[in-house]
């Protein structure tokens, strides 16, 4: 007797191959059986005539890493987006080792929080010991390594400090890392050096891991940005991803041309290149982090509380955003104050919503002299949106055969009503769901390469062999939905509204979603990497 069949399905399986009709048995949390008609008895029957019965979605690029502190998370979110295994610590940022730098929204005291972080080991014994909504696999942040070895600010590590950082790279692949993340625009992550980047590669390469990188430059630095991400490959041997690939500035637009050409030669002379993708216009990061790193030296509080006391300084800093883009490219040079948009705020959510233009003529002061009081309120914790991007790049990424798809957001806690306004970003419900909407409506390719590209895929690319691919002897990590009938009804007004046409969503064998809505089954694993 099986746990599950689900019968009359059309079986697109994540390897690429033509679809094909099929019943899928689940035993245990493993697909036991796939057959024409499977005629066993089950605990439960689910008829999917005329749906696709695919692998479960992997969302390559999520921030869940800082998420699992709440008991109340869910992640329903993702899960009723498709996605049964989210990959995080992206960006250079992890929660471990703690360096100092507290999360106060985290659900921790700080003390708690020092001990759950203190170190990779203790991390990953931490979040093994709890349950979670979809799988949980994680790249580590180079930001700590070097925030714990170097502090806040700037600096050139000298050998001893450089054998720390190796050591702690170390102890993340032991623990069962991917690989380690960088985040070149967020402190401490950004004062690092191309050859410092180059050795802690060089550890995580030769223990099976790959680099993700959040480039130093998103707009007019990009070519550039790419092209040190590379040395460091080249260097060490390691694969590359790039993190939520874009070209930012309406300046720009039409650049993807000419880096998918760069990264097909560079592909060809025999790297490692991949790329993840949301597929939304909106770029979205923490408002702290559109400051040029070099007025934070001194850690978030200390250097919030000199730019709140200093309006020669403050000056100084605004200059630098729309004088120095050479130096520093922030998101409020690109979309403009405008176009910088409220999507969270610690403290005072009654500015949700609102863009920086509309705060600052509120308030009767100067934009930038805004975006510091905001700040200095939250205790420096506002997340920003940014309308700095153009579609038409979007989709000559989308088309390439090595972007893959990750939402670059976090799990919810319980369901959020659907018509509450503001306060997220549509790529924390819609990411696969809008993916393949445009994939559809815009004739980007096959289905069959599209589930590919959101499951198989990214399974070989991370090493996570037992997902990823609809075969016997697999997780019974499934999604089940109707191609034709996939909606993404949320946007930047209601980025809570639930999609339309993923039917079902089971993690491990069991089902966490249902006619669309999440079951509150939180049966997901901790994976690790197999090479």
């Amino acid at each position: 007797m099986f746990d599950l069949i689900i019968k009359n399905g059309i079986v697109v399986d994540g390897t690429g191959a033509p679809r094909f009709k099929a019943d899928v048995a689940v035993k245990d949390g493993i697909i036991a059986k796939i057959a024409p008609s499977i005629e066993d008895e089950a605990n439960k029957v689910i008829d999917a005539c005329g749906k696709i019965v695919a692998p479960g979605f992997i969302d390559t690029h999520t921030h869940s890493d800082g998420s699992v502190f709440n008991p109340e998370s869910t992640g329903y979110n993702h899960l009723e987006d498709g996605a049964t295994t989210e990959i995080a610590g992206q960006c250079g940022s992890f929660p471990a080792p703690y360096y100092g730098d507290y999360n106060p929204t985290s659900g921790l005291s700080e003390e708690e929080y020092a001990k759950v972080c203190e170190s990779y080991t203790s991390y990953f014994k931490y979040v093994e010991s709890i349950p979670h909504g979809a799988n949980m696999a994680y790249f580590v942040g180079q930001g700590p390594i070097r925030g714990k070895v170097m502090g806040h600010g700037e600096g050139v590590p000298n050998e001893e400090q450089l054998q720390q950082m190796r050591d702690l790279m170390q102890e993340a692949m032991d623990c069962g890392a991917l690989g380690f993340s960088t985040g070149l625009v967020y402190t401490p992550s950004v004062f690092a050096g191309t050859e410092e980047l180059i050795e802690i590669a060089k550890v995580a390469h030769k223990n099976g891991g790959l680099h993700t990188t959040h480039l130093r430059g998103e707009g007019n630095q990009l070519k550039d940005s790419i092209e040190e991400a590379m040395v460091i490959s080249r260097a060490s041997g390691i694969p590359l991803n790039i993190s939520h690939i874009k070209v930012i500035g309406h300046h720009n637009e039409g650049m993807s041309a000419d880096i998918i050409k760069y990264i097909e030669e560079n592909q060809k002379a025999g790297l490692t290149v991949w790329a993840d993708q949301y597929p939304f216009t909106g770029g979205s990061a923490p408002l702290i982090s559109q400051i040029p790193p070099k007025y934070l030296t001194e850690g978030k509080d200390i250097s919030l509380r000199k730019l709140a006391e200093s309006k020669e300084l403050r000056d100084m800093a605004e200059w630098s955003i729309f004088n120095e883009a050479a130096e520093f490219e922030s998101n409020i040079y690109s979309a403009g104050y405008e176009g910088c948009l409220i999507a969270g705020a610690y403290k005072t959510q009654e500015h949700v919503g609102k863009t920086i233009a509309q705060l600052a003529a509120e308030w009767g002061k100067e934009p930038f002299d805004t975006v510091v009081e905001l700040l200095a309120q939250n205790e420096g914790i506002v997340q920003g949106i940014y309308f700095s991007q153009n579609e038409s790049d979007l989709l000559n990424y989308l088309a390439q055969p090595w972007v893959m798809a990750g939402s670059d957001w976090s799990d919810y806690a319980a369901p959020v009503d659907p018509e509450k306004r503001a306060g997220g970003h549509p790529r924390g419900m819609a990411t696969m769901v809008h993916r393949l909407e445009l994939v559809r409506d815009h004739g980007i390719e096959s289905l069959e390469s599209a589930v590919h590209r959101i499951t198989g895929l990214p399974s070989e690319v991370y090493g996570l062999p037992s997902i990823g691919k609809l075969q016997e002897g697999k997780a019974a990590d499934i999604t089940i939905f109707d191609y034709a009938a996939l909606k993404s009804n949320c946007d930047y007004d209601y980025p809570f509204r639930r999609n339309e046409g993923i039917d079902y969503v089971i993690v491990n064998g069991a089902v966490a979603v249902e006619n669309g809505r999440f079951t509150g089954v939180k049966n997901g694993k901790v994976l690790k990497m197999q090479r």
